[in-house]
């Protein structure tokens, strides 16, 4: 089975508790497996998936390796799985299918949200460019705080919609 990383800002608790609800209904409607981690705000998720995208490749055979408290089957299942990754030579690839960001940027009173989300938006595309992995941008921007819950479904349903449609094509 296929997984993915949600990458998510605990800037706007109230705000980010309600759209992750969302994501993760969406998701288990998928039957996608994800794992979560938080960061500060929306400005530090590309650096977050850069980082993760670098590391959790390298340490890939290192986890698969290891057989501390793993029963027989899942160890059978490990080695199964290190003699394909060195067959192929793939011992290098992400344990990752695809990355999904997600946050809001709620307007100030300076045009600072339009910098941060350029910013954003650029790294984003980027990272997913160089690393030819696909990355669901779940940023999304709002006028208020009360437009921001409004906006948490429809945004939620589409990033899925987003990360699942790219995520069966890898």
């Amino acid at each position: 089975m296929k997984k993915i990383k949600i990458v998510y800002s605990n800037y706007h608790p109230d705000i980010m508790s309600r759209y992750g609800d969302y994501v993760k209904k969406e998701l288990n409607k998928s039957l996608l497996e994800y794992d979560t981690i938080a960061v500060p705000g929306s400005f530090e998720i590309p650096y977050e998936i850069a980082r993760s995208i670098k590391e959790d490749t390298v340490d890939n055979l290192k986890k698969m390796a290891s057989f501390k408290g793993k029963n027989k089957a899942k160890i059978r299942d490990n080695i199964v799985q290190i003699a394909k990754l060195s067959q192929l030579n793939l011992n290098n690839q992400c344990i990752y299918s695809g990355y999904l960001a997600l946050g809001c940027i709620i307007k100030g009173q300076t045009i600072n949200h339009q910098a941060i989300s350029t910013s954003i938006f650029t790294n984003l595309q980027r990272i997913s460019i160089e690393n030819l992995m696909p990355i669901s941008n779940g940023i999304f921007n709002a006028n208020d705080i009360d437009e921001a819950l409004a906006k948490c479904s429809k945004c939620a349903e589409q990033s899925v919609h987003v990360i699942r449609t790219f995520v069966k094509r890898k």
